[in-house]
């Protein structure tokens, strides 16, 4: 079911959607967007009874990457944007798009939390670092932010290091790490007044509040399990939903009443919606148009509110009436962009489920199996720039959520563990020799695209498998798990020990390095990494450069190797006219024999 915008909304140039934050009551959003031609944006929406109205949206030249929008009264946003060295800046963004300069601060950054209505100030403000040994022994400190002198003005002192900040009607739930271990204060920020909650224990987080109710995940030997606590006696409620979620759950927040919690359930590429009654167990299936839910969410009287996007329209603002049965999704306005559907295909140990954009993979002349990071996560049915651009330029995407990715259950998901390069390569694998098979022998064998982890294992499948693929586009790989953990920076190396990417494989094909296979990487061959990369290093795709120049390939004829200064990990940008995104299109686009896109661009940039 749809229902049209309230109000006037041209949203046909928009892409990106990323970065919601709710106001404190729910009754305003604010994000951050990007339109087709990569202008960034500021956007602001109130959440009405009679529908989501989109008040503004403003220009803004940042990194988005390092930029957050917070909602205030009166359709105002707050910016705050971090810069080297720790700076971070915070304006006042007002409907007419004047930004007032409040403040900036070069010490740790702070995190930001909308102020409940009737609080002075316009935000609160702490230290969101970690200050390392000892920090249990440490105070925090709770500033307003205001439009006054001095702009941080201190509210209270916290006994620890703040963990985690939950709005709880006009209160704020604080978890704190105290010397004497966990602490949980509700603190008002009308006055500074902190009242101990000591009803808690270590196992029991806090994921959602209103004035009197808490919804808890509680820690059990059966995993963790949903609660309901009252503020008021200290009771605590276990919710039983009766049947056993089908994906992962995410809890998305409470009603006002505190008896209803709405959950978000991710199947496989799908997203699902569910209302849990917390007096009876009762389960409310919510009807969803097929595509994708974000688990960031708001719940007023005028109903749930929370981001969605499907194939052909961009994620935008989703509202669930109170007692609707369905979704509510603005209505998509007329553009360009492709459907998308997913379909089943045979991987080495059962059904590959996968996203598929564009033409018919059958019949297309180009077809590229795109292969996702993380490695712990999965494709969905939500809106994709990059898959849009393949479409467009006439390539068939077939996408698929191999074994390792997320939303198909425990095994398929852990059994990469320990087995990096292994099960999802077999997996891969197979996908393409079934693609490759259902398609005309006058037709081009598959092209394999993969980013991060996928990067890496699009490696690993055009140089085990050069028989499948007529090319190969790695953006930001790693060489292998042993030598991102050695070399990476700190977060990737405590994923790949979480994960046990050390682990070598002792099968046929032996331990799953790139390296070990680049004389076997015949077919076409495009490297992108940026060399700002926060999270993979740019050296491991100069390493492997070097290693297929030495084994005689020439730059530029057997592989093209390109490097944007500018740019990290997200090489690729977030916008279906970004130039890198383009020639990536066009290298998969083009045959053997088309002009190298990537001096092009360099030329272009230079």
């Amino acid at each position: 079911m749809t229902t049209p915008w309230q109000g006037y909304l041209d949203d046909s140039t928009v892409t990106s959607r990323i970065s919601f934050r709710f106001s404190a009551c729910g009754t305003r959003a604010a994000c951050l967007a990007t339109t087709e031609s990569g202008r960034q944006q500021a956007e602001s929406w109130s959440l009405r009874a009679d529908g989501p109205v989109l008040d503004f949206s403003t220009e803004l030249t940042c990194d988005l990457a390092y930029t957050m929008v917070l909602p205030l009264d009166g359709e105002r946003l707050l910016v705050s944007r971090h810069g080297s060295q720790d700076t971070q800046t915070l304006d006042l963004l007002h409907p007419d798009g004047r930004l007032t300069a409040l403040g900036s601060t070069q010490h740790a950054p702070l995190a930001l939390l909308a102020l409940p209505a009737g609080s002075p100030g316009l935000a609160l403000a702490w230290s969101g670092r970690d200050a390392g040994a000892g920090a249990a022994d440490q105070e925090t400190a709770l500033y307003r932010v205001t439009t006054g002198t001095p702009w941080l003005q201190e509210l209270v002192r916290l006994p620890g290091r703040v963990r985690d900040a939950t709005i709880c009607g006009p209160r704020i739930l604080f978890a704190l790490e105290a010397a004497s271990g966990r602490v949980r204060l509700l603190v008002d920020p009308r006055d500074g007044t902190a009242v101990p909650v000591t009803f808690l224990d270590d196992t029991a987080r806090v994921l959602a509040g209103t004035e009197h109710h808490l919804l808890l995940a509680l820690r059990g030997p059966q995993g963790p399990a949903l609660a309901r606590a009252d503020l008021a006696d200290g009771s605590i409620r276990a919710l039983d939903p009766g049947a056993p979620p089908r994906g992962i759950v995410y809890p998305l927040t409470l009603d006002p009443t505190g008896t209803t919690v709405a959950v978000l359930e991710t199947v496989g590429a799908r997203s699902l919606l569910s209302c849990w009654n917390t007096e009876t167990g009762a389960v409310q299936r919510i009807v969803v148009p097929e595509g994708e839910l974000l688990p960031v969410a708001a719940w007023t009287p005028a109903g749930l509110w929370l981001p969605h996007s499907d194939p052909r329209q961009p994620r935008t603002m989703a509202w669930l009436p109170p007692g609707a049965p369905e979704l509510h999704v603005p209505t998509a306005p007329v553009g360009p962009w492709r459907p998308g559907r997913v379909e089943s295909f045979p991987g080495a140990a059962g059904p590959v489920e996968a996203v598929v954009y564009g033409p018919d993979w059958r019949t297309s002349r180009r077809v590229v199996v795109a292969l996702h990071g993380g490695p712990t996560s999965h494709w969905t049915l939500g809106f994709n720039p990059l898959f849009q651009l393949f479409a467009a330029a006439g390539i068939a995407v077939v996408a698929p959520n191999q074994r390792g990715s997320t939303g198909y259950g425990a095994e398929h998901t852990l059994s990469l563990v320990g087995a990096w390069g292994v099960p999802d390569l077999a997996d891969v694998s197979t996908v393409a020799a079934y693609v490759q098979a259902y398609r005309a022998p006058d037709l081009d064998r598959p092209a394999v695209f993969g980013i991060s982890y996928g990067g890496y294992l699009a490696l690993l499948a055009a140089g085990t498998r050069p028989d499948l693929w007529s090319g190969c586009v790695a953006v930001a790989p790693f060489l292998s798990g042993p030598r991102l953990h050695a070399e990476g920076f700190v977060t990737v190396r405590g994923m790949v020990e979480r994960l046990d990417g050390l682990t070598e494989a002792t099968d046929a094909l032996g331990p799953r390095d790139v390296t070990r296979f680049a004389a076997d990487l015949r077919g076409r061959l495009l490297l992108i990494h940026g060399a700002r990369d926060e999270s993979t290093p740019v050296e491991h795709s100069r390493s492997l450069a070097r290693q297929l120049a030495d084994l005689g390939r020439r730059e530029g004829t057997d592989f093209r190797y390109l490097e944007p200064p500018d740019r990290g990990h997200a090489a690729l940008g977030a916008h279906v006219q970004d130039p890198i995104a383009a020639l990536v299109a066009r290298f998969l686009a083009e045959g053997e024999s088309a002009a190298d896109p990537a001096r092009e661009l360099v030329r272009e940039r230079r």
